[in-house]
């Protein structure tokens, strides 16, 4: 498909920034509707309201399943049967209220990553797919807890579907994804033809932002001020990156935002004058101390890096567990104890909602590096021996 250049209107704001006058574009850029099977919204699926009687298609022994709703989309989460811990799950696609006629995904505890990456299915004018988590399980947004578990599996729904249009700014052609149901967008170069692999594109190079937070992209600051899908049409901001307009944003490009804590031992916590890595895990994060060993071997091999470890904790009961697995895997740099309920605490400064989190911060106090699962390591340690080429 072909996209069109819609460039509707460009109006011409000065802001005051730092006492100088700075020229802030607005652009309003038209979008059209791309849909693939990557990128998409997770949401909780709730107790369905119809009675289960009115359904055909379901196991006789009514403790062997749960029905769940979201969007007008009833699901069923059951044990099969036929196989020994093995579970199904099936929409209701064609709202006939029967189960026989749809597809099921099958899933096991021991596969249960593979239950997050189900091939979706078209539904009305969106891609949708189930997405099976552990209730109390760290997964790559968080830990899901739900009080709707069935044998501890939590589903949710995975909508499939971006924005895409394109501007041109100062001779240049750019284009803007608006992805995740409005939550996230994109600013790139250039778009493959093929949605999946645009798809990839944006997961694999972390172009992905939070609506909130603007992106800096060829020495512009880019924001996504409103996204209008009836109109298809959304407005941008773009203002040249300079000291002066350089904002505090807690992701790569931007000043990091300051930080005021004590560590376990009830020192204040110093970043000092180099580089310093900040890693967000969790006592209750199995993917997070699954990269400890890693951190080890970075903190041997780059001693002039400052590391902090922020344990983001539901209690203050688990610090004697954190001191304990700090000793026993030879942790020995700064820790800091926070609460995940405190807004004023580090990991919400830094918009953390993924475990773990690595950052990285310059001696400047600028973000240089950003990333998120137990997969990203090797894309920290590559930043590492970029910032340290001494050490390789």
């Amino acid at each position: 498909m072909n996209m069109k250049q819609t460039i509707i209107t460009i109006l011409l704001a000065v802001v005051a920034m730092t006492g100088q006058g700075q020229v802030t574009d607005t652009l309003t850029v038209g979008m059209e509707l791309r849909v693939q099977d990557v990128i998409g919204t997770n949401k909780f699926m709730y107790e369905c309201e119809t009675p289960t009687e009115e359904f055909k298609g379901l196991p006789a022994d009514t403790a062997s399943f749960r029905l769940y709703e979201q969007k007008d989309i009833v699901c069923i989460l059951a044990r099969d049967g036929n196989q020994k811990d093995v579970y199904y799950c099936a929409f209701d696609m064609n709202k006939d209220r029967d189960f026989s006629n749809d597809y099921h995904y099958y899933l096991t505890r021991k596969q249960i990553d593979d239950a997050r990456t189900f091939t979706p299915q078209r539904y009305a004018d969106i891609w949708i797919a189930p997405e099976i988590h552990l209730n109390g399980v760290a997964g790559h947004g968080g830990m899901v807890t739900s009080r709707l578990a069935f044998d501890e599996f939590v589903p949710m729904l995975h909508v499939h579907d971006f924005f895409v249009g394109n501007f041109d700014y100062q001779g240049k052609n750019y284009y803007v994804c608006s992805a995740y149901d409005k939550n996230e967008y994109a600013v790139t170069d250039s778009i493959p033809t093929n949605n999946d692999d645009f798809a990839r594109k944006l997961l694999q190079n972390n172009l992905l932002r939070e609506v909130q937070f603007p992106i800096i992209h060829d020495s512009l600051i880019i924001r996504l001020l409103d996204m209008d899908f009836s109109r298809q049409q959304c407005r941008i901001s773009v203002t040249p990156l300079t000291d002066a307009t350089l904002p505090t944003i807690p992701y790569e490009g931007f000043r990091a935002p300051a930080i005021s804590a004590k560590d376990i031992k009830g020192k204040a916590l110093s970043l000092g004058n180099g580089y310093t890595l900040l890693d967000f895990w969790g006592t209750w994060c199995k993917p997070c101390i699954a990269i400890i060993p890693e951190l080890v071997d970075i903190h041997k091999h780059y001693p002039a890096l400052n590391l902090v470890s922020i344990a983001v904790e539901g209690s203050m009961k688990e610090l004697p567990k954190l001191k304990k697995l700090t000793k026993e895997l030879n942790m020995d740099w700064t820790h800091v104890y926070q609460l995940g309920s405190d807004t004023a605490s580090i990991s919400s400064s830094f918009n953390i909602s993924a475990f773990p989190t690595t950052i990285i911060i310059d001696p400047a106090g600028r973000i240089v590096y950003r990333g998120s699962g137990s997969n990203s390591t090797d894309k920290l340690k590559a930043k590492l021996e970029e910032i340290f080429p001494d050490n390789k």
